[in-house]
């Protein structure tokens, strides 16, 4: 694509000037407007750039955008439509990630230049929809590229002047492109409050660096006054850090005790990863009866038994499922891998689990649970592998059938398997 073949904006925007006027009008307007208005509302104007015939879509959709925000510029009470401003730009947004994704490098590098010119032009406006566009598209921008938009918005741009999201866009931008000091530079040059949420991105890029030092010196930069456990989205990342870099006993405690509040395994699977197979075994020996106190939240209960397992504590798995599974026909698929995994490493400790399931659902006294309980009767029968095992099963069937002679749907179950 030839640079002198795109139309300059001010021809874009004489032909798209009417709905642009439309479209403000319609955000402005003073009738009570939802969601789905707004919805309808971003697509109509997208609908507007792709009935025309054009190579360049993005251009009318960054020129279309950019007449909106001029004209939202003129009016005193933003804040009352602010909501609408923001869904709308975000639609758009979306639609224009859409359309680049797929350009070559050459006209791809011609929007990211319109882009920037832009983001320049309104560096110092708050409501400049302009680095929330750059924002999302940076985590999938290719790597080609990353160095000219920073090296662009260092030329174009003063961080002690711009607005705040500009700051965060130049900012993670810097991140990217290796330059850690200018990244952090720029925050505390702006002098604005950020908010943990606003600086997630930058700290989720530092965590997958494993820049672990960097995001010590960003804590202390960024929030200097908050004390371990107050940072809000941050938190996951600072538990992380602090489990990569040396900290007091007291300290660890604290961390594991905030992740019993809201137990997950990735996260512990990735908070150990850095710990020895000593201290590991240490850790789990702690937070398993602290999580079994907590067995009524699912979540806490799937994380239990994938520890139990991935840790071979098969003994504890004996006892966690004589003692709490009630509904042997229920069972999620973390228990059922638990228990494959029981049976093939301690078949002795899975018989009297098998046992009581049987038990259990012969009481059930209906054919479903009478089918299940011939199943599992079935699955028993191969835990008894040696012959002096296989007697102490054909006495137990004995027992059972005695036990339950009058229950016939059952008694048919067990001659349908041959027992």
């Amino acid at each position: 694509m030839n640079r002198s073949l795109i139309k300059k904006e001010a021809e874009v925007y004489q032909e798209i000037e009417q709905p642009i006027l439309i479209t403000f009008k319609t955000i402005t307007a003073s009738r009570y407007v939802t969601n789905r208005h707004l919805e309808q509302f971003s697509k109509d104007a997208i609908s507007q750039i792709s009935d025309r015939t054009t190579d360049y879509p993005w251009l009318y959709l960054l020129t279309y955008m950019g007449g909106v925000f001029e004209r939202s510029n003129h009016i005193t009470n933003y804040q009352e439509f602010e909501r609408r401003f923001t869904y709308f730009y975000h639609s758009l947004s979306d639609e224009i990630i859409e359309q680049v994704e797929h350009l070559e490098a050459r006209p791809y590098r011609l929007f990211i230049d319109r882009l920037l010119k832009k983001t320049a032009k309104h560096s110092t406006l708050k409501h400049a929809p302009w680095p929330q566009l750059l924002l999302k598209l940076l985590p999938a921008m290719p790597a080609a590229h990353i160095d000219h938009v920073y090296q662009s918005l260092s030329s174009s741009i003063d961080s002690a002047l711009c607005s705040q999201s500009v700051a965060l866009a130049y900012s993670y931008v810097a991140l990217l492109a290796g330059k850690e000091m200018s990244a952090i530079g720029s925050l505390q040059k702006n002098g604005a409050n950020f908010r943990e949420q606003e600086v997630t991105p930058h700290f989720q890029l530092l965590k997958d660096r494993a820049r672990w030092q960097t995001m010590k010196q960003w804590l202390s930069v960024l929030f200097p006054h908050k004390k371990t456990g107050q940072y809000g989205s941050l938190q996951k990342f600072v538990d992380e850090m602090n489990t990569v870099m040396p900290i007091s006993s007291k300290e660890q405690h604290s961390i594991w005790n905030r992740w019993l509040l809201s137990p997950n395994y990735q996260r512990f699977k990735t908070y150990t990863s850095h710990m020895s197979d000593q201290e590991q075994i240490k850790l789990v020996e702690r937070i398993l009866p602290e999580l079994e106190q907590r067995l009524h939240q699912v979540e806490a209960a799937k994380t239990y038994e994938k520890i139990v397992l991935a840790y071979e504590q098969f003994e504890l798995a004996a006892r966690y499922f004589l003692k709490y599974e009630r509904d042997p026909t229920r069972m999620r698929e973390e228990k059922l891998e638990l228990l494959v995994a029981l049976k093939g490493a301690r078949p002795d400790l899975a018989r009297p689990i098998y046992h009581q399931f049987i038990v259990r659902l012969v009481e059930k006294k209906s054919r479903v649970h009478y089918e299940q309980a011939a199943s599992y009767l079935h699955e028993l029968q191969a835990l008894y592998t040696s012959d002096e095992e296989r007697i102490l099963f054909m006495n137990y069937v004995k027992r059972l059938k005695k036990m339950y002679r009058t229950y016939r749907a059952f008694v048919e179950e067990l001659k349908r398997i041959d027992l």
